[in-house]
């Protein structure tokens, strides 16, 4: 059984639609990208909790890489990152081993278990050299964003004036990711870029 977009894209449709038709502009801060990720106070001491829909899974797996954490700790870097949730990553776990794992540990470890080079792989392909804040994505319709993977995502704007965008990834038939109304500039306008959490995992390749 296929997990559907649909019924992965119904919580955010409708928190879009209830929400403002505009995107606030986000307050300015002196948290890295880093310290955000590490804000979460409501983790156990491997840094997860049950709350499926923060970025528990995607932080630990950054941790990983002393490079990115260094990069994602630089004030004067100019990054923006797609971030997948918890729900996202369980998502993936489903769709490439039909094994359903009930909690954010066991989904870690399959992640894991993919090695780190594809793991970095993955992560680099949520990854974007240079600041887009929310108000800017929504004006990017169609454009190609290269990460730092070297692969390409393509904006998809589909809604303006609910702000629906949907990522456009390079795996032709799996669901793309929508980003998260309620996530958009997770945290502010970071003092080394934006977060925008979405919720499925970004694919670089036909898996």
């Amino acid at each position: 059984m296929k997990l559907s977009k649909r019924f992965l894209l119904a919580p955010l449709a409708l928190a879009m639609a209830a929400s403002a038709c505009t995107v606030p502009p986000p307050a300015a801060s002196e948290k890295t990208i880093a310290q955000q990720l590490l804000s979460d106070t409501g983790d156990n001491a491997a840094g997860f909790d049950e709350e499926w829909y923060d970025f528990d899974i995607a932080t630990q797996a950054i941790l990983l890489y002393p490079d990115l954490v260094a990069a994602a700790s630089n004030p004067a870097a100019e990054l923006t990152v797609f971030l997948p949730n918890d729900r996202a990553f369980q998502a993936l776990v489903y769709s490439l081993t039909g094994n359903f794992v009930f909690d954010e540990q066991g989904v870690f470890d399959a992640v894991a278990s993919l090695g780190l080079p594809t793991v970095k792989t993955v992560l680099t392909y949520h990854i974007v050299g240079s600041k887009i804040a929310a108000s800017d994505a929504l004006g990017a319709n169609g454009a190609e964003l290269t990460t730092l993977q070297g692969g390409k995502v393509k904006v998809d704007v589909v809604n303006p004036d609910l702000s629906l965008i949907v990522l456009r990834d390079l795996d032709p038939n799996a669901d793309d990711p929508g980003v998260v109304y309620s996530k958009f500039n997770y945290g502010g306008a970071l003092a080394n870029g934006y977060i925008h959490g979405i919720s499925l995992v970004l694919r670089p390749a036909d898996l």
